[in-house]
């Protein structure tokens, strides 16, 4: 939450007007930080993508999750798909995962040089999934859309695409 994207999603979700009906728990690594956030109406949880307990434990008991904090932390994206896998399992409610990735995942190593024919859209999953495992982000996607195709959850894989000419 206290990153650009996290920021983003934070203050959309707190302009919303039904912020009344539910609850914002956000991770964050300063306890300093947590009275700002609590002063705002946001539950804080003092803790890092390394604290895997955490991360399962808060993932178990939250109808959506928003991972903004780092696109190439497998443990962290496991230990989040572990806990919505427990709370589907517990509850049989299907919660929703956010899950950033980046236009990395698309790089070569033309460096300007050259032109590529090849264009990646969302509307061709297939060619998105023949990226191989060694593309920058791709471990961690891999492994959350493995995880959708169990049921356990719903998911939004956001891939922040620029077009340059």
């Amino acid at each position: 939450a206290t990153g650009y994207i996290g920021g983003t999603v934070l203050s959309a979700l707190l302009s919303n007007p039904k912020t009344d009906t539910f609850e914002i728990t956000a991770l964050i690594r300063s306890a300093e930080k947590a009275p700002l956030f609590n002063s705002i109406g946001v539950k804080t949880v003092i803790g890092s993508n390394s604290d895997l307990d955490t991360l399962t434990s808060l993932a178990s008991e939250a109808d959506v999750v928003v991972a903004t904090a780092d696109a190439d932390d497998l443990n962290a994206a496991k230990a989040i798909l572990r806990g919505l896998k427990k709370q589907h399992e517990e509850t049989r409610k299907v919660p929703i995962l956010i899950h950033t990735s980046g236009t990395g995942v698309l790089i070569d190593q033309a460096a300007g040089n050259f032109t590529a024919d090849k264009i990646y859209s969302d509307l061709d999953i297939p060619k998105i999934e023949t990226l191989p495992k060694t593309q920058l982000h791709r471990e961690v996607d891999i492994a959350v859309v493995a995880a959708d195709e169990e049921g356990s959850f719903r998911f939004s894989l956001c891939i922040y695409i620029a077009h340059v000419s």
